[in-house]
């Protein structure tokens, strides 16, 4: 009898901990598929944060007027207000990741909204540290 008695709870703390593994992986699965569903979501909120950033910052310390296409000698083609020259990388930036939420394959728009990063990095560099 002892031998039964000493096999029962053995098998009595197997199956809890059986159970606790199944409510775990439920747990989990439906993390996943959470995860999965917010793809989109999740991979656009570190772009805009960083658009934003980039945007505050070029608000801060650009010129007034702002030079767009920076020719040999050193003049620009044309000059526009500064809020022009924040507001249309942010733009930009924004209808990607619109593009990104909206699209079924939404890889490709998501990396062109990380270069589109590159647009409000290039403007401070050609307007402060002009050749």
């Amino acid at each position: 009898m002892k031998k039964t008695d000493a096999k029962k709870p053995v098998k009595k703390a197997a199956a809890q901990t059986n159970a606790g593994w199944e409510k775990t992986w439920s747990v989990l699965k439906l993390i996943g598929r959470y995860v999965y569903n917010f793809r989109a979501l999740i991979i656009s909120i570190p772009v805009v944060v960083i658009a934003i950033i980039l945007a505050c910052r070029n608000m801060a310390q650009l010129p007034d007027s702002v030079g767009i296409n920076l020719l040999a000698n050193g003049d620009y083609s044309f000059m526009v207000p500064k809020i022009v020259a924040v507001l249309t990388p942010v733009v930009i930036t924004a209808f990607c990741t619109l593009l990104t939420m909206c699209s079924k394959r939404m890889l490709y728009p998501w990396i062109v909204s990380i270069f589109t990063l590159v647009l409000p990095i290039l403007i401070w560099i050609t307007n402060v540290y002009p050749v």
